[in-house]
């Protein structure tokens, strides 16, 4: 009798340390946490984060509306808030000084990436006990997409699907994704990804495409021995996943 063999465990996702200017618009925002919640990623913050994230709300969302947002992100991840970092670990980060909290959370967290759309803020380590790979958002994605494409598009397709205001399609947000700088690099890379009925409409899509198959499968990914991807990024570091829920949006997106 043949004795069946059982596929390998999935590693743990890896824990994403996220800076208040990745979190604080309700699309990107939005990608990411349906991305957290199909187990792409765990998410981190600490409460100074959150603060952050609530003083510079984009214009037009009130105080009421980003409280909402961040009362629906904490519930639906309750392992993602973190203990504030000793103030000697803080003081230890290679990072503007009204950054280095940032830095100190992802390291404080057992994160094993940073992501921030201030790069040119933090100089970590490579190395050592306080190793941190640090990318863009752009940067972060394109690398899951690559990583786990299965995942990170029924991610984005589990938002579409519950979106009751546009993008309602996954064309329709690859569309909306390109229109701004924050998510045009992933939209681009996601575009060549997705079925073709899937695909999004806009010239930019492909403008940046160069006519390179290589170009498209390294744009906007962080590369060895820079600041965004330290060479001799740390190793995974061991962490529980926590809950999901669908729904950690704003109110004003469901109406």
């Amino acid at each position: 009798m043949t004795e069946s063999i059982s596929p390998a465990p999935r590693p743990q996702p890896e824990r994403a340390f996220l800076d208040a200017n990745v979190v604080r618009g309700q699309l990107t925002n939005d990608v990411l946490l349906s991305l957290a919640d199909q187990g792409v990623f765990q998410p981190r913050w600490t409460e100074k984060v959150i603060d952050e994230m609530r003083r510079n709300r984009p214009s037009g969302v009130s105080e009421q509306a980003i409280g909402r947002r961040i009362s629906r992100m904490n519930a639906a991840f309750e392992d993602a808030m973190v203990e504030a970092p000793p103030q000697e670990l803080e003081d230890q980060m290679q990072a503007d000084p009204k950054d280095r909290h940032v830095l100190a959370g992802a390291v404080q967290s057992e994160s094993t990436v940073l992501v921030t759309d201030n790069l040119k803020d933090f100089r970590p380590p490579s190395s050592g006990p306080n190793a941190m790979r640090v990318e863009s958002l752009n940067q972060f994605l394109n690398r899951k997409l690559v990583e786990e494409p299965e995942r990170v598009q029924a991610g984005l397709q589990a938002m579409v699907d519950r979106n009751r205001r546009e993008p309602k399609t996954m064309s329709a947000l690859i569309d909306k994704m390109a229109e701004g700088q924050e998510l045009r690099s992933f939209a681009q890379k996601l575009n060549a990804v997705v079925p073709p009925e899937q695909r999004g409409t806009l010239p930019i899509l492909t403008a940046n495409q160069r006519g390179s198959a290589r170009y498209t499968a390294l744009e906007g990914v962080a590369r060895p021995g820079t600041t965004q991807a330290p060479e001799g990024a740390p190793e995974a570091r061991k962490s529980s996943s926590g809950p999901g829920v669908e729904q950690a949006k704003d109110t004003e997106q469901r109406k």
